[in-house]
C-alpha cells in the first residue's frame, strides 16, 4: 500500500492508499515475505503510472462533477426570457466542458492503468513469478 500525505493541516499526516492492482500469482512454493517485498518493489517501479492513473481518476471525477453543476444550473429560475437563455448557453457549455473532461480522463486513466499492470505483471515475471492472470 502506498503511503500518501494528507490534505490535511498536519503535514506529517499520511494515508494509506490501497494499491490499484492486485495481481494473482500462483503462491504454491513462495515465500511469501520475499514475494511481499518483490511485489512492493514491483509496484515501486510502477510508481510513474501509478500517479498518472491516479491523476487521471481524479479529473474523470471533477469532470463529472462540473457536468453534474452544469445540469442542476438549468434549474436555476430567472425572471425573464433573455436571462433564461443566456443561462441555458451557459449551462449547457459547462456540461459539454465536464462531459470532454470527463470523457478524456476515463481514457488517459484507462491507459495509464493498462500500463501499471504491465509494468508490475512484467516486474514479477522476470523475478521468476508465476502469474495466473495477466
Amino acid at each position: 500500500m502506498a503511503a500518501v500525505p494528507s490534505a490535511s493541516a498536519n503535514l506529517s499526516e499520511t494515508v494509506i492508499v490501497p494499491p490499484l492492482y492486485e495481481p494473482l500469482i500462483d503462491t504454491n512454493r513462495v515465500n511469501l515475505a520475499k514475494l511481499r517485498k518483490d511485489l512492493q518493489d514491483c509496484r515501486g517501479q510502477a510508481a510513474p503510472q501509478e500517479a498518472a492513473a491516479r491523476h487521471a481518476a481524479q479529473q474523470e471525477s471533477t469532470g463529472a462533477t462540473i457536468q453534474a453543476v452544469g445540469a442542476i444550473a438549468s434549474f436555476i429560475p430567472v425572471p425573464g426570457f433573455r436571462q433564461a437563455h443566456i443561462l441555458a448557453g451557459a449551462s449547457n457549455a459547462v456540461q459539454n466542458v465536464g462531459a470532454a473532461t470527463s470523457g478524456n480522463a476515463a481514457e488517459t486513466k484507462e491507459r495509464a492503468m493498462e500500463d501499471y499492470v504491465l509494468v508490475v505483471n512484467a516486474c514479477l515475471e522476470n523475478r521468476r513469478y508465476r502469474l495466473l492472470r495477466s
